[in-house]
């Protein structure tokens, strides 16, 4: 059966928004304006060399400053044809419309020798517009009113930017770096795209202090867990002391900090969002002395750490001595008198090897305490407007696993139609589950599925479709963003909205809009929480080629 393609429908008007590289390119600057020197600003932030034509008599004091120090050369002082045909210029800023002739004119003879202009207050001339622009390093946002409103353009870039996390530029150039040295160790190009989803994951997880702060020793324990598939990294915060408190609530948490036995807790932090944790779960965190992460915990909570944090790092492959080493790790600070909380993501017991860690410490004589968490199993399909129950639709559900140990493909149900299917740890290896669903375990290809990543998360977002091209519509749309799960069913389609097509991608499929924020909980999300299309719903990606 041939698969239609998930064709994006192009919304003409716009303007091609590229990174123009300009160093060491020619860029010719007319006028003696403020604004032909906020031209020649930018043209020398992008290292491009600067001839400038304007009439000493009249030029702003900027202007002048950067001549009399040989950043800019001064060509003339006023504009003639006859220079485009002797010096070679990349592109063309016109500020002041030289006397004795138009607009049109100046603008025609640029493109006579297919130099790209803009020209001040002419948008209708332009080639492209100069936009409003914020930096940070090597990060660059630009804002651009296409031409209509370029006042507001600052505005918006200012209400953008005001909400940027700290150290935005620090975490980038780090990155960068780390980007090199992967490349480096790992150069065939087979291995790009593990490369691309390794640092994905890193970019993904990882707040951007810890990215910041990436020391050259960090990064090679990342690069040996590269090579290794799993490993650890550990990052130290400041240390936060609470004022002791002399109890202990009903899950058993220990309180006092004179106490000289450490404790454990496994703590399960919910689907994602820090509002949906538990007060015992938020109270544990706080009077931690280490907390061990899981690495898919979005960083939104592991930012409620304030003690000493450790986040596992597990990438594809047998995770099972990483496991080891935490059990390790925590039993140490037990012993040293640490209140340890295992931070794990979604409920301690519902795959989340909570049980082997009970048995584990049970082994030398210390019993856990174990907080419950939202598991994703029941949230994930009600925060994307799928009802996992629904009468005469679905009179049960199924939670389960689509991959066995060491990344093995796992026993798996026989199709029931009236119930609906959670598979958990399915998505990185969707095909092959699909394959066995389907030629196996007698699933339908027609019948309804729906990918959840990131349940309740800012970026939540639903693909939908049959099992027979759900695999096609996730790559569509960029491949996969962890965490998330498969659910089959046709319990998928009860909510979903009339306007919602046999497959697609949204952040919720029971709204018009597909706005998570129509049906969200708490607060309402903010338009910059919101993700208003396809384009803006994208998993890995690599728009620079740079892997």
């Amino acid at each position: 059966m041939s698969i239609k393609p998930r064709v994006p429908i192009p919304q003409g008007g716009a303007s091609l928004m590229l990174a123009f590289q300009s160093k060491q390119k020619n860029i010719i600057v007319i006028g003696d304006s403020t604004v032909a020197a906020s031209r020649v600003l930018s043209c020398l932030e992008a290292d491009a060399q600067v001839y400038l034509i304007a009439n000493p008599d009249y030029m702003c004091s900027e202007l002048q400053y950067r001549v009399d120090h040989q950043q800019i050369i001064l060509l003339a002082d006023e504009f003639k044809p006859s220079m485009l045909d002797k010096h070679y210029f990349d592109l063309g800023f016109i500020c002041n419309i030289p006397s004795e002739t138009t607009a049109e004119s100046i603008v025609g003879q640029f493109r006579q020798y297919r130099i790209p202009v803009n020209i001040t207050d002419h948008n209708d001339l332009c080639d492209f517009f100069m936009t409003s622009n914020y930096r940070d390093q090597s990060l660059q946002i630009a804002v651009s009113t296409n031409g209509q409103a370029s006042k507001l353009s600052s505005r918006i870039r200012r209400h953008i930017t005001s909400s940027l996390p700290s150290q935005l530029g620090d975490a980038i150039n780090r990155v960068g770096v780390l980007r090199k040295k992967v490349r480096t160790s790992d150069p065939s190009s087979a291995a790009s795209i593990r490369r691309m989803k390794w640092l994905a994951q890193i970019c993904e997880y990882w707040s951007m202090e810890r990215l910041a702060q990436l020391s050259d020793k960090d990064m090679e324990e990342l690069l040996d867990s590269y090579h290794n598939d799993e490993g650890y990294e550990s990052f130290d915060a400041n240390s936060v002391t609470n004022s002791p408190v002399n109890s202990s609530d009903k899950f058993g948490l220990v309180k006092s900090t004179t106490t000289s036995t450490g404790s454990i807790v496994l703590v399960g932090s919910g689907t994602g969002d820090p509002e949906l944790l538990t007060l015992a779960a938020h109270r544990a965190i706080e009077e931690a002395d280490l907390v061990l992460a899981d690495k898919i915990v979005p960083a939104e909570v592991v930012a409620l750490v304030k003690c000493d944090l450790k986040i596992a790092r597990k990438f594809p492959g047998n995770a099972d001595a990483a496991q080891e080493e935490f059990n390790e790790m925590a039993l140490r600070a037990i012993k040293q008198g640490k209140k340890v909380v295992r931070l794990k993501q979604g409920d301690p017991y519902l795959f989340g090897r909570g049980g082997e860690e009970v048995l584990f410490f049970r082994k030398h004589n210390i019993v856990p305490r174990v907080i419950p968490g939202i598991s994703s199993t029941v949230a994930a399909g009600l925060l994307a407007g799928i009802p996992l129950t629904h009468r005469s639709v679905a009179s049960q559900f199924l939670v389960t696993t689509g991959t066995g140990a060491r990344n093995s493909s796992a026993p798996l149900p026989t199709f029931d139609k009236h119930r609906t299917d959670v598979f958990l740890m399915a998505i990185h290896r969707l095909e092959a589950l699909i394959k066995d669903l389907t030629t196996t375990q007698q699933y339908p290809a027609d019948i309804p599925c729906a990918i959840v990543e990131r349940a309740s998360c800012k970026d939540q977002r639903v693909i939908w479709g049959q099992l027979s091209n759900i695999v096609q519509v996730l790559e569509s749309c960029g491949g996969s963003r962890p965490p998330g799960l498969l659910i089959i069913g046709h319990a998928i389609n009860v909510l979903k909205h009339e306007n919602k097509d046999m497959e697609g991608v949204a952040a919720n499929i029971m709204t018009a809009s597909g706005l998570a924020s129509d049906v969200v909980y708490g607060e309402k999300m903010t338009s910059k929480d919101i993700v208003k299309d396809d384009s803006n719903l994208l998993g890995l990606h690599d728009p620079e080629n740079v892997f």
